[in-house]
């Protein structure tokens, strides 16, 4: 009789139990599935550290019912997971349910974007301080994952680094973004417009990826007039054939660290991207390339000229000449205008 007791005991309780976890889910289910109790779009910034934190801060502001189900459901959701919520601005909509609210706050998708301009011929340091002007990253973070070799080799870059690697353009972006995004980002364009463009014709140039894409960073460099660009890229060309050095003054000035006018010392310093003392491409790109430098180096213009030099007329075009003797004729003739 006791045995049949505690039989109908235990299953009572197994019911009673199982009915409340039913209704603990069902109750869940319907508060996630709810719209946010707010009627107009509001911008929030998270820059808490925890889940109470991020919890106070969307209550405080008004755009959760029910904090403290929020916070339950948030930390499970980060203790199963493991992933870490998103810092930085959220443009949240009053349409949107109390689960979406919640991918919002560990993907960052659909937070605010903002417009980032990547130039033509920038190079990663370059591109650091541009994020990290425009979305709050931190530069030195960036840097560090440019020169990560893991995520270079997740993205396939067989490389010490992304120099070279990402495609200058126009993109949104989110405030304080994690850097891999980015570079991913940033990354992904480059291959597709490789593969779709380039692909074929870097196998028809002899050349290998990172060779083309190092003298395309080269004629970036020195091209400030597009239509200049398979010209210079000629010259180059014509330079590799014949043994000479590509005497490049942006390679030297990479080297340097910083764009300047150069001195016959700086020509003379022992670094692998000076081109005035070594031979040959140097190890590789020293800024990020366009598409249409990319094609230039690809295809570059047929003529017999091995030198080039500013005119010096404010115009951004060039002198270019087959000889020593022409050259040297131009460059007397640029210095003149400069002292001028």
């Amino acid at each position: 009789m006791r045995k049949k007791q505690a039989h109908t005991s235990f299953t009572a309780k197994l019911v009673i139990g199982s009915l409340c976890l039913c209704g603990f889910v069902v109750s869940t289910i319907l508060y996630l599935v709810s719209s946010l109790p707010i009627v107009s779009s509001k911008e929030i910034t998270l820059k808490e550290t925890s889940v109470s934190g991020i919890v106070s801060t969307l209550s405080d502001s008004g755009v959760i019912n029910h904090p403290y189900v929020f916070y339950a459901i948030m930390s499970l959701y980060h203790g199963l997971t493991g992933r870490t919520w998103y810092e930085g601005s959220l443009e949240i909509q009053p349409t949107i349910s109390h689960a979406r609210l919640l991918k919002m706050i560990f993907s960052g998708e659909s937070g605010i974007t903002i417009n980032v301009v990547i130039p033509e011929g920038s190079d990663l340091r370059r591109i650091a301080s541009i994020l990290n002007k425009r979305l709050s990253i931190d530069s030195a973070q960036f840097m560090n994952s440019s020169f990560n070799d893991s995520l270079c080799i997740s993205l396939g870059v067989k490389q010490t680094s992304m120099e070279g690697y990402c495609m200058p353009d126009t993109y949104n972006m989110y405030k304080k973004q994690a850097p891999e995004e980015i570079l991913k980002k940033l990354a992904v364009i480059h291959r597709l417009f490789w593969n779709k463009q380039c692909s074929d014709l870097q196998i028809q140039s002899g050349f290998s990826k990172h060779e083309i894409l190092t003298l395309a960073s080269i004629i970036e460099a020195e091209a400030s007039v597009a239509s200049e660009r398979e010209r210079i890229s000629g010259v180059y060309h014509n330079r590799l054939k014949r043994g000479m050095k590509l005497e490049a003054d942006p390679t030297v000035q990479y080297a340097i660290g910083k764009r300047k006018r150069l001195f016959y010392s700086d020509l003379r310093i022992d670094n692998p991207y000076n081109t005035y003392r070594y031979a040959g491409l140097p190890p590789g790109p020293i800024n990020c390339p366009g598409r249409e430098s990319i094609l230039a180096a690809l295809q570059p213009e047929h003529h017999n000229f091995v030198f080039f030099v500013a005119k010096g007329d404010g115009s951004g075009e060039h002198i270019f000449t087959s000889n020593g003797v022409d050259h040297a004729k131009a460059v007397n003739a640029y210095r003149k205008k400069r002292e001028l």
